[in-house]
């Protein structure tokens, strides 16, 4: 039998072809449904790995931060700990060179008078409560030039400061302007024993160029601790015995 061409043959066709169409996009949609599980099982594995929180983070740089800011003031409280020794020292080491410098002195005073620079005498040792001036041996030239064992050393308050000055010829010269020994002095009080054991803030080796027994020195500084310093001088010597007088034959 053999059939014509009908109006509903086009139309069954095409429903034929919608459903394998139908059919292909329903294949296709399940796979892209299947495909974003995927996707999204490999998210959600991705997401399941560990890390950290912001609020973790926050944490962390919060330790970080006061660990570094101790550490911080443990090294600032270091430095000023060495700061401070290292002037500690400084100011004990000038403190034990200047005892030294005036023990050696004292130790080694003569009984020595002298002439100032206008031919007038001048005990071999004179003192008041803020300096004294003395004769001494011991001295040496440090380039080697030649010049007597002994010279005449003063040490005064002047200004703020305790100096040492020195006067190499003994006659006819002036002591010099002196160094620095103690800066920042305030007073000095400054008193002399005598051979009986008593204490006066004045000495004048007259008569015989005695020498006190002892010389205490006390300085008062601007902010620190006052400084006595004791120091003993050489023994006077006796004086010296009368020439025999040679009877007349």
């Amino acid at each position: 039998m053999r059939f014509g061409t009908h109006p509903l043959v086009p139309f069954a066709l095409s429903l034929s072809k919608g459903c394998s169409f139908f059919a292909t996009s329903k294949r296709r949609n399940g796979a892209s449904t299947s495909s974003a599980q995927t996707e999204k099982g490999e998210t959600r594995d991705f997401g399941g790995q560990s890390g950290f929180t912001l609020i973790e983070m926050l944490v962390a740089l919060s330790l970080f931060a006061a660990i570094a800011a101790i550490g911080v003031g443990l090294l600032r409280s270091s430095v000023d700990t060495q700061d401070a020794v290292q002037t500690r020292l400084k100011a004990m080491g000038g403190v034990n060179r200047l005892r030294a410098v005036m023990a050696n002195d004292l130790a080694q005073a003569v009984q020595r008078s002298t002439r100032g620079p206008a031919g007038e005498a001048v005990p071999a040792f004179v003192g008041s409560s803020t300096g004294f001036a003395f004769v001494h041996g011991g001295a040496a030239a440090l380039d080697g030039s030649p010049r007597p064992a002994v010279e005449r050393v003063a040490y005064a308050l002047v200004g703020r400061e305790w100096r040492r000055a020195t006067q190499p010829m003994l006659d006819g010269t002036a002591l010099s302007e002196g160094d620095r020994l103690l800066g920042e002095v305030a007073t000095v009080a400054v008193r002399y024993r005598d051979e009986t054991g008593n204490w006066g803030e004045s000495w004048s080796s007259e008569p015989g160029d005695r020498l006190p027994r002892a010389v205490e020195v006390r300085v008062s500084r601007s902010g620190r601790e006052a400084l006595t310093m004791l120091f003993l001088t050489a023994p006077t010597l006796p004086p010296p015995p009368p020439a025999a007088e040679n009877p007349a034959p």
